[in-house]
């Protein structure tokens, strides 16, 4: 008898989540309780109980905007949207030398952000200490209640087991190896805390909010200290059967060449790397004022940085099959000079059938988007629990 009562209120709250889901969604339109009715299958009496209890917890609220639908006798159903002082979310980027925090309402919009630079010899419980310190003078300088507080979503440096909330490896922060990141945070911080790697975030956020979203599938590879990547489609984000975010500057494009930092030679990111003489900034960031006046040396190194990445992607274009991928580096400039020289080698590959067409842009990162992805993250988390 207990087995069914649980059974009905997992349901019900499974119901609420959904309802609650969708209209987030929608925020920015608005949905009326109609609608729902057909986009959830869910009865008309259910969704208006649902309704009620959401409106009761302060969660969503009508809209003064004209809906587009036909009511009954004429009339326009109202519309509904989340009240965006309810529930807050945070996020966390950080890798060697940056920490970025951002405070997120509940309609995505960022109220509140924190950057800081740090000393590259600091250890992880430093950087723990310096995130968590911030985070708190955050929630109390703009007066959040814990308990609207959905949690910190972090998007981590280097591999992450995303099940177990450790990071594996990242050698530029000292101490951060197989490392319980979300047990630490949450112990100190007395929230929710969830990991992924950065550079799923920062995918998840252009694949949701990006001018070069494909459903299909995009690919974003980012060019920072080291090289990584992440596929996003309608699956959601690609990881591995071991709930670990993918590495994909270890991608190795030969079975020799430059040792890089798994221990291991011939990887991507150990090839990239030794073109550039700057280890302690972002690759090629210093190339923009050469790239502008066509330095003959500063095309060349590019030029053999696309050589590799088209290898790469040679091999994600058979493993993964993404059909758009997106280059983001430290400046426009080299962003859009790195993918016009890589677009030439793969639309090559295509024509000779060695690969399928593939859409190829270049951007500058954007720390918002990567906040944004982060924080969408949490939220599916949170409506599917």
């Amino acid at each position: 008898m207990m087995q069914n009562v649980m059974r009905a209120s997992d349901i019900r709250t499974h119901n609420i989540n959904m309802v609650l889901a969708e209209i987030y969604k929608s925020r920015e339109e608005g949905i009326s309780q109609s609608s729902l009715v057909t986009l959830t299958g869910l009865k008309a009496p259910t969704l208006f109980r649902i309704f009620t209890e959401l409106e009761s917890r302060n969660l969503i609220q009508p809209i003064k905007k004209e809906s587009k639908e036909e009511g009954k006798k004429g009339r326009k159903p109202l519309l509904y949207t989340v009240n965006e002082d309810s529930l807050y979310s945070i996020a966390v980027e950080f890798w060697a030398g940056v920490i970025l925090i951002g405070l997120f309402n509940f309609k995505l919009k960022r109220i509140a952000s924190i950057t800081l630079s740090i000393e590259e010899e600091l250890d992880i419980e430093e950087v723990i200490n310096l995130i968590t310190k911030n985070i708190n003078s955050m929630i109390k300088e703009h007066s959040i209640d814990r308990d609207k507080i959905i949690g910190v979503s972090v998007a981590a440096p280097g591999c992450v087991n995303i099940e177990k909330g450790i990071v594996i490896d990242y050698p530029r922060i000292k101490g951060l190896n197989h490392y319980p990141l979300s047990d630490v945070l949450e112990e100190q911080l007395g929230l929710l805390v969830i990991i992924h790697n950065n550079c799923s975030a920062l995918a998840y956020g252009e694949y949701l909010y990006g001018d070069h979203k494909d459903e299909k599938g995009l690919f974003t590879f980012l060019l920072r200290r080291g090289v990584n990547g992440a596929l996003v489609s309608e699956n959601g984000i690609y990881i591995t059967p071991d709930n670990v975010t993918l590495e994909t500057g270890h991608i190795p494009i030969s079975f020799d060449g430059p040792l890089c930092t798994c221990k291991g030679k011939g990887c991507l990111q150990a090839y990239l790397l030794d073109l550039d003489s700057n280890p302690n900034t972002p690759l090629f960031s210093t190339m923009d004022k050469k790239i502008i006046e066509k330095d003959p040396t500063a095309l060349a190194i590019l030029d053999k940085a696309a050589e590799y990445l088209s290898v790469g992607i040679r091999n994600l274009k058979i493993l993964l099959t993404p059909s758009t991928i997106l280059i983001e580096c430290a400046s426009d400039i080299v962003a859009k000079e790195l993918t016009k020289l890589i677009k030439e080698r793969t639309d090559k590959l295509a024509s000779e059938g060695v690969i399928s067409p593939v859409n190829i842009y270049g951007k500058e990162y954007s720390s918002i988007t990567t906040q944004m992805g982060a924080v969408e993250i949490l939220l599916k988390n949170y409506f599917t629990n």
